[in-house]
């Protein structure tokens, strides 16, 4: 059985990744308040090779996207996390552990926290594209699109605290 401190701690994981959560969305807030406010007052940059960059980009968005789909399913799929698909350093906070359950407890968090994030940096980078996107060439159609996908797969990757809960009885379960 995992100590009802050690387990709050294991709990309190989930408000980080819902803080981080947070300011990723934020982010793509802020990179079109930027374009809105900053950019179309001081005018576009137009550059002769804006067309080639925009290709790239769209390509990149395509095989992040490609990405975010393979590490959801390869990653954060419950088997995954609880069988240990991706060994991951345990998280500091989480390595007060005292029994073998705790500790596969903190390695199944840890897993599943380094997971969500590297998730979310992938998701980002859509939104970041959009915003090199307008800042380079004006595509702010573009921008607009890369930041709806980012904040759609965002919302998908919202990081609920009963998924948190059911991995922990998961851990004690199969003890």
């Amino acid at each position: 059985m995992i100590r009802p401190e050690f387990k709050k701690s294991l709990e309190s994981q989930q408000t980080i990744l819902l803080l981080l959560w947070t300011f990723f969305v934020s982010g793509i807030f802020i990179y079109l308040w930027i374009t809105e406010f900053v950019l179309r007052r001081s005018g576009f940059l137009a550059s002769s090779a804006a067309e080639t960059v925009r290709m790239i980009l769209w390509l990149l968005a395509f095989i992040d996207l490609g990405t975010f789909i393979w590490w959801r399913n390869r990653f954060l799929a419950k088997e995954a996390i609880l069988g240990g698909t991706k060994k991951y350093k345990t998280l500091q906070v989480l390595q007060e552990h005292t029994t073998p359950l705790e500790e596969r407890a903190a390695q199944v968090v840890s897993s599943y926290v380094t997971s969500k994030i590297v998730a979310y940096a992938i998701v980002e980078a859509m939104a970041v594209y959009g915003l090199v996107l307008a800042a380079i060439g004006g595509y702010v159609r573009d921008q607009y699109l890369f930041s709806i996908a980012s904040l759609l797969l965002l919302v998908i990757e919202f990081p609920s605290r009963s998924y948190l809960a059911t991995l922990l009885k998961e851990v004690e379960a199969r003890g």
